[in-house]
């Protein structure tokens, strides 16, 4: 009796232990599941959301308030300058702030000055990791992910093409190529506004506003202020939600549908943009989306001029003729054409520096102003322009000057050897023997820029370059109204098969020359044969600039979609992609 009694008094305890440490098992497991169930946000910044960068979430033991914190990495995304050659003086590891291009690109080096962070370096990156930026998340087909992730993908994919096309080769004073760039940063939930379901990364509305023309999207609405901002185009869609606690929230999506050829959405076939859309990537292009025209310093003494709008328009004519009749002018022609601004864009080839690299095979240029295509970029004004610039040297009573002389033969020579020299180019499209031209073309503005720079160093004889580009404005404003008077009058000049309208333009031109001279002569001491000669280099000058650069007609006549406010430009204003 005794001994069964004591098995069975054995079995009771064991059972009993048994019974408590499931007890004290189960206990745990609530106890745990009541812990990780403090941890909000947890579940929405795994994998399924967040792809890769989900392996930065983690989460942190605050004993004060005995729970877990949730803290994920996501994406800045902003523009950098690109230095090529510049090398990092230091190799300070950057804690949860490393700076990555967005692209993959052979021999990435470091850049050691960031504009957010002054402890934030490239370490030798080769663009971001290839799992950050998975290649099938582009389609469009989970609809869990985060769009940031797609967004970058398209992003590295268009930044590739721009650099294999040369443009991010050469930085000068005044071409300096961006990148986009992003910074990883850690955040918590805890600030997460409770709407939210996905992590946000975060950019700014100067640099989203020219990513997002760059994958060839055109902004159908851009007021930021109001959380009212919408893009769509070659296959992308952007659009805006306000969040009140925290304001306008981007959403992404790539609208094509699994198995539909990318050509179907106007793309090319690996899904990047065609290349007739890419246009520079350079700090100083930029600045024309938004209407700001940046200035060749040296030669006009201001660092740039505001264009977007007719207000900015005539502020800017007012800069350059006090008197207010050039912009008066421009009032005046707008009662007949309501988007006239003729003349006045020959301002953009004649103040704005070379943008084109050379050997580049891009040279399009966002539009900064309406009708942005003066006569210095129309074949019309080519060809009348040496007509006239040949008999006013046959007729000329003295020997014709060495730099007029040099400006026939130079025009003569182009013509002879390359077609696009009066017939223009498309946009980022040509043969070799186009790439030739340009590039020597691209040689014979640095020419002229250089004489406008002795020029204006010459003793009592100096002219300065923005006094005569002022002259020359004030009169071409008036071609329009003029041009078409003579021709309804029945007065209109050779116009070689070509529109009349534009060809008596250059007619024109040369019809106020002794106007400019005369103006010319009361700010200069020098000669009126030396001021005729000033202005055909001046005119020689902006042909040269219109061929080496492109910029659409048709964006030029609708600009309202394709120009943004000159106050957004480089602004800092944040916004976040969910």
């Amino acid at each position: 009796m005794g001994a069964n009694d004591s098995t069975a008094e054995k079995n009771l305890a064991s059972a009993a232990l048994a019974v408590a440490l499931a007890a004290l098992a189960i206990a745990i497991t609530q106890l745990l599941g009541q812990m990780f169930a403090t941890a909000d946000g947890y579940r929405r910044c795994q994998s399924s959301v967040m792809g890769a960068w989900a392996q930065y979430t983690r989460l942190r033991w605050k004993w004060t308030e005995m729970r877990f914190e949730t803290l994920f990495t996501t994406p800045e995304i902003f523009l950098l300058p690109y230095i090529p050659n510049m090398q990092a003086t230091s190799k300070m590891a950057v804690q949860q702030e490393e700076l990555k291009w967005v692209g993959t690109f052979p021999g990435a080096t470091e850049y050691p000055h960031s504009p957010l962070s002054q402890r934030s370096y490239l370490r030798n990156i080769d663009g971001l990791e290839p799992k950050l930026v998975d290649q099938n998340l582009g389609t469009g087909s989970n609809h869990e992910m985060a769009c940031w992730l797609p967004f970058l993908h398209s992003i590295r994919e268009n930044e590739s093409d721009l650099h294999h096309s040369q443009v991010y080769q050469n930085a000068t004073n005044y071409h300096t190529p961006r990148r986009p760039a992003c910074r990883s940063i850690q955040k918590s939930w805890d600030f997460m506004a409770p709407e939210l379901v996905r992590p946000l990364a975060v950019t700014y509305v100067g640099d989203i506003a020219i990513i997002v023309q760059r994958l060839g999207m055109t902004w159908q609405a851009f007021r930021p202020e109001e959380g009212e901002m919408r893009a769509e185009g070659n296959g992308h869609i952007i659009y805006s939600t306000l969040v009140r606690s925290i304001g306008p929230i981007l959403h992404y999506a790539q609208g094509r549908i699994r198995g539909v050829p990318y050509e179907m959405y106007g793309k090319n076939a690996n899904g990047t943009v065609p290349t007739e859309l890419l246009l520079i990537p350079s700090e100083e292009a930029d600045m024309m989306r938004f209407g700001i025209l940046p200035c060749y310093a040296e030669l006009m003494n201001c660092k740039q001029y505001a264009m977007g709008t007719i207000d900015e328009v005539r502020a800017t004519l007012d800069l350059l003729d006090p008197t207010g009749i050039a912009s008066k002018k421009i009032r005046d022609n707008r009662q007949f054409e309501t988007t006239a601004t003729f003349g006045f864009p020959d301002l953009i080839s004649m103040a704005a520096p070379m943008f084109r690299q050379n050997g580049s095979t891009k040279i399009r240029l966002p539009v900064p102003t309406e009708h942005c295509t003066g006569l210095t970029s129309h074949k019309e004004g080519f060809v009348v322009f040496r007509e006239r610039l040949g008999n006013y040297v046959s007729h000329e009573q003295t020997e014709p000057s060495h730099q007029t002389s040099w400006v026939l033969d130079s025009y003569d020579s182009l013509k002879s050897v390359y077609a696009s020299w009066e017939n223009g180019f498309k946009a980022n499209f040509w043969v070799d023997t186009d790439c030739l031209c340009l590039d020597q073309v691209s040689d014979m503005w640095w020419q002229t820029t250089n004489y406008f720079v002795q020029l204006q160093h010459s003793g009592k004889a100096r002219i300065k370059y923005v006094d005569l580009v002022a002259c020359h404005i004030k009169n071409a404003v008036n071609f329009w109204h003029e041009g078409y008077e003579r021709i309804q009058k029945g007065q209109g000049r050779e116009h070689h098969g070509l529109r009349d309208w534009l060809a008596e333009g250059m007619h024109m031109y040369w019809d106020y020359l002794p106007n400019i001279v005369s103006e010319m002569s009361v700010k200069t001491y020098a000669s009126e044969s030396l001021i005729r000669e000033a202005w055909i280099m001046l005119l020689f000058r902006a042909f040269c600039w219109s061929r080496c650069h492109y910029m659409s007609p048709s964006e030029a006549r609708f600009p309202d979609s394709t120009r943004l406010p000159s106050r957004y430009w480089n602004s800092k204003l944040p916004v976040y992609l969910g």
